[in-house]
Protein backbone atom coordinates (compact mmCIF):
# COMPACT_ATOMS: atom_id res chain seq x y z
CA UNK A 1 0.00 0.00 0.00
CA UNK A 2 0.84 3.33 -0.96
CA UNK A 3 0.74 5.88 1.33
CA UNK A 4 0.69 9.73 0.26
CA UNK A 5 0.68 12.05 3.58
CA UNK A 6 0.30 15.98 2.98
CA UNK A 7 -0.13 17.97 6.04
CA UNK A 8 -3.07 16.48 8.22
CA UNK A 9 -4.89 14.92 4.93
CA UNK A 10 -4.84 11.13 3.95
CA UNK A 11 -5.21 9.50 1.34
CA UNK A 12 -6.65 5.94 0.92
CA UNK A 13 -6.09 3.30 -2.00
CA UNK A 14 -9.19 4.38 -3.93
CA UNK A 15 -7.95 7.77 -3.86
CA UNK A 16 -10.85 9.71 -1.73
CA UNK A 17 -9.83 11.95 0.72
CA UNK A 18 -9.95 10.76 4.35
CA UNK A 19 -10.81 12.75 7.43
CA UNK A 20 -8.27 12.60 10.23
CA UNK A 21 -11.32 13.70 12.87
CA UNK A 22 -13.07 10.51 12.02
CA UNK A 23 -15.93 9.08 9.51
CA UNK A 24 -18.71 11.69 9.91
CA UNK A 25 -17.20 14.62 11.03
CA UNK A 26 -17.70 17.34 8.23
CA UNK A 27 -16.15 20.13 10.40
CA UNK A 28 -13.57 20.38 12.94
CA UNK A 29 -14.28 20.54 16.57
CA UNK A 30 -12.43 24.06 16.53
CA UNK A 31 -14.53 25.67 13.56
CA UNK A 32 -17.61 24.14 15.56
CA UNK A 33 -16.70 26.34 18.80
CA UNK A 34 -16.09 29.51 16.52
CA UNK A 35 -19.67 28.97 15.28
CA UNK A 36 -21.04 28.78 18.56
CA UNK A 37 -19.11 31.48 19.89
CA UNK A 38 -20.30 34.37 16.71
CA UNK A 39 -24.08 32.89 17.08
CA UNK A 40 -24.12 33.77 20.68
CA UNK A 41 -22.79 36.99 20.31
CA UNK A 42 -24.89 37.79 17.34
CA UNK A 43 -28.07 37.13 19.88
CA UNK A 44 -26.39 39.66 22.69
CA UNK A 45 -26.20 42.16 20.13
CA UNK A 46 -29.82 42.03 18.51
CA UNK A 47 -30.98 41.98 22.03
CA UNK A 48 -29.22 44.67 22.81
CA UNK A 49 -30.36 46.55 19.94
CA UNK A 50 -33.97 45.35 20.50
CA UNK A 51 -33.74 46.82 24.37
CA UNK A 52 -32.48 50.32 23.35
CA UNK A 53 -35.46 50.59 21.01
CA UNK A 54 -38.05 49.59 23.37
CA UNK A 55 -39.52 52.26 25.15
CA UNK A 56 -38.24 53.03 29.01
CA UNK A 57 -40.85 52.06 31.77
CA UNK A 58 -41.58 54.15 34.61
CA UNK A 59 -39.07 53.88 37.41
CA UNK A 60 -40.31 54.01 41.06
CA UNK A 61 -36.96 54.31 42.89
CA UNK A 62 -37.07 57.84 44.45
CA UNK A 63 -33.27 58.78 43.10
CA UNK A 64 -34.35 58.35 39.87
CA UNK A 65 -31.84 60.88 37.95
CA UNK A 66 -34.49 64.11 36.12
CA UNK A 67 -31.96 64.57 33.21
CA UNK A 68 -30.95 67.62 32.60
CA UNK A 69 -29.70 70.47 29.67
CA UNK A 70 -26.16 68.30 30.03
CA UNK A 71 -26.53 65.90 27.30
CA UNK A 72 -29.47 64.25 28.54
CA UNK A 73 -32.27 62.47 26.36
CA UNK A 74 -35.14 65.00 28.16
CA UNK A 75 -38.41 63.96 30.03
CA UNK A 76 -39.15 60.92 28.09
CA UNK A 77 -35.77 58.53 29.46
CA UNK A 78 -35.49 60.84 32.54
CA UNK A 79 -38.80 61.07 34.38
CA UNK A 80 -38.96 64.08 37.21
CA UNK A 81 -38.54 63.21 40.83
CA UNK A 82 -41.02 63.51 43.41
CA UNK A 83 -40.97 64.37 46.87
CA UNK A 84 -40.58 60.97 48.66
CA UNK A 85 -40.69 62.40 52.17
CA UNK A 86 -36.99 62.88 52.68
CA UNK A 87 -35.87 65.30 55.03
CA UNK A 88 -33.31 67.68 53.11
CA UNK A 89 -29.66 67.35 53.27
CA UNK A 90 -27.51 68.69 55.51
CA UNK A 91 -23.99 70.54 55.98
CA UNK A 92 -22.57 67.84 57.90
CA UNK A 93 -19.79 65.74 56.41
CA UNK A 94 -18.01 62.68 57.44
CA UNK A 95 -15.80 59.40 55.67
CA UNK A 96 -19.09 57.27 55.59
CA UNK A 97 -21.82 60.04 54.59
CA UNK A 98 -21.61 59.56 51.16
CA UNK A 99 -23.97 57.03 51.35
CA UNK A 100 -26.33 57.76 54.45
CA UNK A 101 -26.65 61.61 53.72
CA UNK A 102 -30.06 62.44 52.42
CA UNK A 103 -31.18 63.75 49.10
CA UNK A 104 -33.51 67.23 48.74
CA UNK A 105 -35.87 66.58 46.07
CA UNK A 106 -37.43 69.31 44.18
CA UNK A 107 -41.41 69.40 42.80
CA UNK A 108 -40.17 71.06 39.24
CA UNK A 109 -38.05 70.08 37.01
CA UNK A 110 -34.71 72.41 36.31
CA UNK A 111 -35.28 75.23 34.08
CA UNK A 112 -33.76 74.89 30.68
CA UNK A 113 -31.61 76.56 29.07
CA UNK A 114 -33.00 78.48 26.89
CA UNK A 115 -34.87 80.06 29.68
CA UNK A 116 -31.67 80.72 31.76
CA UNK A 117 -30.48 82.39 28.56
CA UNK A 118 -33.80 84.99 28.34
CA UNK A 119 -33.17 85.65 32.00
CA UNK A 120 -29.61 86.79 31.37
CA UNK A 121 -30.77 88.95 28.59
CA UNK A 122 -32.88 90.54 30.51
CA UNK A 123 -31.07 91.63 33.15
CA UNK A 124 -28.23 92.85 30.64
CA UNK A 125 -31.20 94.92 29.12
CA UNK A 126 -31.82 96.60 32.35
CA UNK A 127 -28.41 97.00 33.25
CA UNK A 128 -27.81 98.83 29.60
CA UNK A 129 -30.68 100.69 30.17
CA UNK A 130 -29.06 102.27 33.71
CA UNK A 131 -26.11 102.86 31.62
CA UNK A 132 -27.07 104.45 28.75
CA UNK A 133 -29.90 106.46 29.66
CA UNK A 134 -28.51 109.67 31.16
CA UNK A 135 -25.55 110.02 27.91
CA UNK A 136 -28.83 109.78 25.20
CA UNK A 137 -29.29 113.04 24.16
CA UNK A 138 -32.36 113.48 20.84
CA UNK A 139 -31.40 115.61 18.39
CA UNK A 140 -32.81 118.89 18.03
CA UNK A 141 -32.65 119.67 14.33
CA UNK A 142 -35.78 118.02 12.51
CA UNK A 143 -35.32 114.68 11.67
CA UNK A 144 -37.80 112.49 10.25
CA UNK A 145 -37.27 109.24 12.86
CA UNK A 146 -37.00 111.92 15.85
CA UNK A 147 -39.57 113.84 14.92
CA UNK A 148 -42.37 111.69 17.33
CA UNK A 149 -38.95 112.35 20.19
CA UNK A 150 -39.08 116.08 19.96
CA UNK A 151 -41.41 117.02 22.16
CA UNK A 152 -40.54 119.72 24.52
CA UNK A 153 -40.63 118.89 28.41
CA UNK A 154 -40.68 114.78 28.02
CA UNK A 155 -38.13 112.59 28.55
CA UNK A 156 -38.27 110.11 25.38
CA UNK A 157 -34.65 108.35 25.76
CA UNK A 158 -36.19 105.17 26.28
CA UNK A 159 -38.66 105.18 23.84
CA UNK A 160 -35.64 106.15 21.48
CA UNK A 161 -33.49 103.05 22.37
CA UNK A 162 -36.33 100.54 21.69
CA UNK A 163 -37.24 102.51 17.99
CA UNK A 164 -34.88 100.06 16.01
CA UNK A 165 -35.81 103.16 13.17
CA UNK A 166 -33.64 105.74 14.58
CA UNK A 167 -29.81 105.01 14.82
CA UNK A 168 -29.90 105.14 18.45
CA UNK A 169 -32.30 101.76 18.54
CA UNK A 170 -29.94 100.86 16.45
CA UNK A 171 -27.24 100.90 18.32
CA UNK A 172 -28.47 99.74 21.25
CA UNK A 173 -30.20 96.51 19.57
CA UNK A 174 -26.21 95.98 18.35
CA UNK A 175 -25.00 96.44 21.69
CA UNK A 176 -27.81 94.28 23.40
CA UNK A 177 -28.20 91.52 20.71
CA UNK A 178 -25.52 91.21 18.33
CA UNK A 179 -22.16 92.49 19.41
CA UNK A 180 -19.89 89.39 19.73
CA UNK A 181 -17.80 90.82 22.04
CA UNK A 182 -18.68 90.01 25.68
CA UNK A 183 -19.32 93.62 27.11
CA UNK A 184 -21.08 93.99 30.30
CA UNK A 185 -22.55 96.88 31.46
CA UNK A 186 -19.60 97.84 34.11
CA UNK A 187 -17.09 98.05 31.11
CA UNK A 188 -15.70 101.38 31.60
CA UNK A 189 -15.89 101.25 27.52
CA UNK A 190 -19.06 100.56 27.12
CA UNK A 191 -20.50 104.31 26.16
CA UNK A 192 -17.76 104.76 24.14
CA UNK A 193 -18.55 101.50 22.19
CA UNK A 194 -22.17 103.00 22.09
CA UNK A 195 -21.00 106.30 20.96
CA UNK A 196 -19.28 104.74 18.02
CA UNK A 197 -21.71 102.58 16.83
CA UNK A 198 -24.22 105.26 17.35
CA UNK A 199 -22.01 107.31 15.30
CA UNK A 200 -22.02 104.17 12.50
CA UNK A 201 -25.57 104.27 12.09
CA UNK A 202 -26.24 108.68 12.52
CA UNK A 203 -24.13 108.52 9.27
CA UNK A 204 -25.29 106.12 7.23
CA UNK A 205 -23.69 103.29 8.15
CA UNK A 206 -24.88 99.44 6.75
CA UNK A 207 -24.79 96.49 8.59
CA UNK A 208 -24.59 93.39 7.54
CA UNK A 209 -28.94 93.28 8.49
CA UNK A 210 -29.16 96.47 5.28
CA UNK A 211 -31.32 95.60 2.55
CA UNK A 212 -29.38 94.57 -0.68
CA UNK A 213 -30.49 95.54 -4.49
CA UNK A 214 -30.77 93.58 -7.30
CA UNK A 215 -27.52 94.61 -8.04
CA UNK A 216 -25.98 93.58 -4.50
CA UNK A 217 -24.99 96.86 -3.23
CA UNK A 218 -26.73 98.17 -0.55
CA UNK A 219 -28.25 101.60 -0.30
CA UNK A 220 -26.62 104.80 0.50
CA UNK A 221 -24.59 105.31 2.95
CA UNK A 222 -21.11 103.55 4.33
CA UNK A 223 -20.91 99.56 4.45
CA UNK A 224 -19.82 98.38 8.10
CA UNK A 225 -16.88 96.61 6.42
CA UNK A 226 -14.96 99.60 4.80
CA UNK A 227 -13.62 100.36 8.40
CA UNK A 228 -14.10 97.12 10.29
CA UNK A 229 -16.92 98.87 12.52
CA UNK A 230 -19.42 96.68 14.53
CA UNK A 231 -16.78 94.10 14.38
CA UNK A 232 -16.15 91.18 17.84
CA UNK A 233 -12.87 93.14 18.61
CA UNK A 234 -12.54 96.34 20.57
CA UNK A 235 -13.37 99.68 19.23
CA UNK A 236 -10.21 100.04 19.20
CA UNK A 237 -9.37 97.88 15.98
CA UNK A 238 -12.52 98.93 14.30
CA UNK A 239 -10.13 100.46 11.67
CA UNK A 240 -8.99 99.68 8.19
CA UNK A 241 -6.27 100.45 5.97
CA UNK A 242 -7.69 102.14 2.93
CA UNK A 243 -6.70 101.53 -0.78
CA UNK A 244 -8.80 103.89 -2.69
CA UNK A 245 -7.67 107.15 -0.86
CA UNK A 246 -9.68 110.19 -2.77
CA UNK A 247 -7.68 112.72 -4.04
CA UNK A 248 -8.77 115.42 -1.01
CA UNK A 249 -7.36 112.52 1.06
CA UNK A 250 -3.97 112.83 -0.68
CA UNK A 251 -4.34 116.63 -0.36
CA UNK A 252 -4.63 116.61 3.14
CA UNK A 253 -3.24 119.47 5.50
CA UNK A 254 -2.58 116.93 8.14
CA UNK A 255 1.10 116.00 7.21
CA UNK A 256 0.88 112.30 8.68
CA UNK A 257 -2.10 111.19 7.17
CA UNK A 258 -1.89 106.84 6.82
CA UNK A 259 -4.30 106.19 4.68
CA UNK A 260 -6.43 104.05 7.30
CA UNK A 261 -10.31 104.73 7.88
CA UNK A 262 -11.81 104.22 11.51
CA UNK A 263 -10.79 104.45 14.82
CA UNK A 264 -7.64 105.46 13.62
CA UNK A 265 -5.82 106.05 17.38
CA UNK A 266 -6.35 105.44 20.84
CA UNK A 267 -4.60 105.96 24.46
CA UNK A 268 -3.13 103.35 26.30
CA UNK A 269 -6.33 103.21 28.38
CA UNK A 270 -7.54 102.76 25.14
CA UNK A 271 -9.82 105.51 24.41
CA UNK A 272 -10.43 106.73 21.48
CA UNK A 273 -8.33 109.58 20.42
CA UNK A 274 -8.49 109.58 16.70
CA UNK A 275 -11.39 109.19 14.31
CA UNK A 276 -10.77 109.61 10.69
CA UNK A 277 -14.08 108.82 8.23
CA UNK A 278 -12.98 110.90 5.24
CA UNK A 279 -14.16 110.33 1.74
CA UNK A 280 -16.28 107.30 2.71
CA UNK A 281 -20.23 108.32 1.44
CA UNK A 282 -21.12 108.96 4.61
CA UNK A 283 -24.71 110.28 4.57
CA UNK A 284 -26.97 111.49 7.91
CA UNK A 285 -25.54 114.05 10.60
CA UNK A 286 -23.31 114.03 13.88
CA UNK A 287 -25.02 112.66 17.10
CA UNK A 288 -24.71 115.15 19.96
CA UNK A 289 -23.47 112.27 21.65
CA UNK A 290 -19.58 112.38 19.84
CA UNK A 291 -19.15 114.50 23.16
CA UNK A 292 -19.04 111.59 25.51
CA UNK A 293 -15.37 110.66 23.56
CA UNK A 294 -13.75 112.86 26.13
CA UNK A 295 -10.01 111.76 25.01
CA UNK A 296 -10.76 112.92 21.20
CA UNK A 297 -8.52 115.10 19.77
CA UNK A 298 -8.63 114.43 15.88
CA UNK A 299 -12.31 114.14 14.52
CA UNK A 300 -11.61 113.92 10.30
CA UNK A 301 -14.54 113.53 8.66
CA UNK A 302 -14.47 115.24 4.95
CA UNK A 303 -15.91 115.15 1.78
CA UNK A 304 -18.91 113.26 2.73
CA UNK A 305 -22.94 114.08 2.30
CA UNK A 306 -23.39 114.90 6.03
CA UNK A 307 -26.20 117.45 6.61
CA UNK A 308 -27.64 119.70 9.09
CA UNK A 309 -26.33 121.89 12.48
CA UNK A 310 -22.82 121.15 13.63
CA UNK A 311 -23.56 119.91 16.64
CA UNK A 312 -23.00 121.93 19.88
CA UNK A 313 -21.52 119.23 21.94
CA UNK A 314 -17.98 119.30 19.94
CA UNK A 315 -17.35 122.45 22.22
CA UNK A 316 -17.17 120.14 25.14
CA UNK A 317 -14.27 118.15 23.78
CA UNK A 318 -11.92 119.61 25.44
CA UNK A 319 -9.13 117.70 23.93
CA UNK A 320 -9.70 118.38 19.95
CA UNK A 321 -6.44 119.77 18.31
CA UNK A 322 -7.92 118.65 14.74
CA UNK A 323 -11.26 119.19 12.93
CA UNK A 324 -12.18 118.91 9.65
CA UNK A 325 -15.71 118.80 8.58
CA UNK A 326 -14.86 120.55 5.00
CA UNK A 327 -16.71 119.03 1.78
CA UNK A 328 -19.75 118.37 3.12
CA UNK A 329 -23.58 119.82 3.48
CA UNK A 330 -23.66 121.18 6.89
CA UNK A 331 -26.32 123.95 7.33
CA UNK A 332 -27.11 126.73 9.77
CA UNK A 333 -24.82 128.88 11.80
CA UNK A 334 -21.43 127.31 13.22
CA UNK A 335 -21.96 127.56 17.19
CA UNK A 336 -19.97 129.45 19.34
CA UNK A 337 -18.69 126.51 21.68
CA UNK A 338 -15.07 126.27 20.83
CA UNK A 339 -13.81 128.86 23.54
CA UNK A 340 -12.49 126.50 26.28
CA UNK A 341 -10.91 124.01 23.10
CA UNK A 342 -7.16 125.41 24.29
CA UNK A 343 -6.01 122.53 22.59
CA UNK A 344 -7.94 123.10 19.25
CA UNK A 345 -4.59 124.02 16.38
CA UNK A 346 -6.38 123.37 13.18
CA UNK A 347 -10.47 123.33 12.03
CA UNK A 348 -11.39 123.31 8.62
CA UNK A 349 -15.37 124.05 7.62
CA UNK A 350 -15.00 125.27 4.35
CA UNK A 351 -17.30 123.83 1.18
CA UNK A 352 -21.06 123.65 3.75
CA UNK A 353 -23.77 125.80 3.35
CA UNK A 354 -22.94 127.80 6.46
CA UNK A 355 -24.70 131.09 7.14
CA UNK A 356 -23.59 134.48 9.50
CA UNK A 357 -20.32 135.12 10.42
CA UNK A 358 -17.50 133.38 12.16
CA UNK A 359 -17.83 132.82 15.92
CA UNK A 360 -16.23 135.09 18.38
CA UNK A 361 -14.76 132.04 19.96
CA UNK A 362 -12.66 130.88 16.86
CA UNK A 363 -11.49 134.04 16.35
CA UNK A 364 -10.50 134.40 19.67
CA UNK A 365 -8.26 131.60 19.62
CA UNK A 366 -6.74 132.53 16.24
CA UNK A 367 -6.03 135.85 17.78
CA UNK A 368 -4.19 134.13 20.69
CA UNK A 369 -2.10 132.13 18.11
CA UNK A 370 -4.12 128.66 19.78
CA UNK A 371 -5.75 128.03 16.39
CA UNK A 372 -3.26 127.84 13.52
CA UNK A 373 -5.20 127.41 10.51
CA UNK A 374 -8.83 128.05 9.99
CA UNK A 375 -10.80 127.63 6.96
Amino acid sequence: MTRVQSLDIDIEKNGKTRNPYGPGAKNSPTNTARTYLMFTLALFVIYGIGKMMLPAKKSNDPYASTGGAAGSWGSEHHHPVVNSGIKAATTNSGPNNDMDSPVKHYHESPPQSSNGDIVALELKETDFLMVLLPYVVIPSHSRPEYEKYQGEGTDFAEEVLYDKNTPHGMAFDFLLNRDTRPVNHDDPHLIQRFVLALLFYATGGRDENAPVSEEGARASGWDFGTAHFLTGLHECHWVKKSFDDGFWGILSIQSDTDRRVGVTKCNADMEVTEIRLADLNLVGFIPEEIKWLNSLESLDIQNNHLAGPIPKSLGELDELSYLSLDGNNFSGTIPDVFGNLQHLERVYLNFNDFNGVMPKSLCTLRDDAVLKDLW
